[in-house]
């Protein structure tokens, strides 16, 4: 199996440099940009499956790189929950571990528990081909299940729509690639 992980498009607070975890914001013009740049990479691939995030901005990721795309949305591909703290700019907050919950959000072994969730969920499909529409933190949390280390935003840039091709075999992890545009 062949999982494409696409990280959204450039967000309203993405744009404003806030925390935005939860929150409903959707693309800006140079976000549906974004996700326009990424269908030359998809357009040849035969997805049996697509997968969003219930988060509008990874909806409307998906919609633009692939028009006319069915999917399934799941929160288990949410960003993580960043309580309070979502909305507020990210400058102005200092935040250790990524850990939110003093703040009502998640820390890394809840996020950690949703995305591997997910990546038990997907293998148990017949799928060859899958499309996944999710965030930053997702993705450096799928990196750091499969690469068994630690990863942080330092150590690994997802921009947006950044895409993780990931294969999977006899329940065995592997990163195929990792594009950032």
């Amino acid at each position: 199996m062949r999982i494409y992980v696409i990280r959204h498009g450039e967000s309203e607070t993405n744009q404003r440099g806030c925390y935005t975890g939860w929150m409903q914001v959707n693309l800006t013009e140079k976000g549906y940009e974004d996700a326009k740049s990424i269908r030359p990479l998809l357009q040849n691939v035969t997805f049996d499956r697509i997968y969003t995030s219930d988060l509008i901005r990874a909806k409307q990721t998906a919609e633009t790189a692939i028009p006319g795309c069915t999917y399934e949305e799941s929160p288990l591909l949410r960003e993580y929950g960043m309580g309070t703290l979502e909305g507020q700019p990210a400058a102005n907050v200092t935040v250790k571990n990524r850990d939110f919950t003093p703040f009502g959000g998640e820390n890394l072994e809840l996020v950690r528990a949703r995305v591997q969730k997910f990546m038990e969920e997907v293998t148990k499909t017949d799928a060859k081909n899958v499309a996944v529409f999710t965030h930053a933190g997702w993705m450096r949390t799928v990196a750091s299940i499969i690469l068994q280390t630690k990863i942080t935003k330092n150590v690994l840039h997802c921009g947006n729509c950044a895409v993780a091709i990931l294969e999977v075999a006899n329940e065995k992890w592997q990163i195929h690639s990792w594009i950032n545009r």
